[in-house]
Formats: C-alpha cells, sequence, structure tokens
C-alpha cells in the first residue's frame, strides 16, 4: 500500500492487491480502479481486471484488503 498525502487534509492510500484476485500489480497505469471515502481517508484499490473490479462492487465485504483496516458498509 502506498500514502499519498495532498496540501489538503484528506489522505489517500493506494491498494495495489486486487482484493479479487490477491495478484499484487505492480503497472497501475490503464488498471480498473474504486475509489471508497471514508470521512478524512479515502483509499484507491486497483483490480487486476474489470470483472474482478465488478465481483469487488457486487459485495465489497465479502473481499479482503490486503493492506487496509477499515470498516466497509455496503
Amino acid at each position: 500500500m502506498k500514502r499519498i498525502e495532498t496540501g489538503v487534509s484528506k489522505m489517500y492510500r493506494i491498494e495495489t492487491t486486487d482484493p479479487v484476485t490477491g495478484k499484487s500489480l505492480t503497472r497501475l497505469n490503464d488498471m480498473p480502479f474504486v475509489i471508497e471515502n471514508h470521512e478524512d481517508d479515502s483509499l484507491v484499490i486497483y483490480f487486476e481486471s474489470e470483472q474482478s473490479r465488478e465481483l469487488y462492487l457486487k459485495n465489497p465485504a465479502q473481499h479482503r484488503l490486503e493492506h487496509y483496516r477499515f470498516t466497509r458498509s455496503n
């Protein structure tokens, strides 16, 4: 996971392990992603394929995020 701090108070975290397939992604250009917001913290989750992204969106709580800990609600 990578952390990016911007000039504002919001922090972005980047999850580079696809939560559906468990594959660690090294090239993120043109990869499907989702942005989840939680209070002052945002998480960018990258996926190996559009199919993985769609499976995740159907039920996010079913897929474990490798490096991120907050309670996701449906």
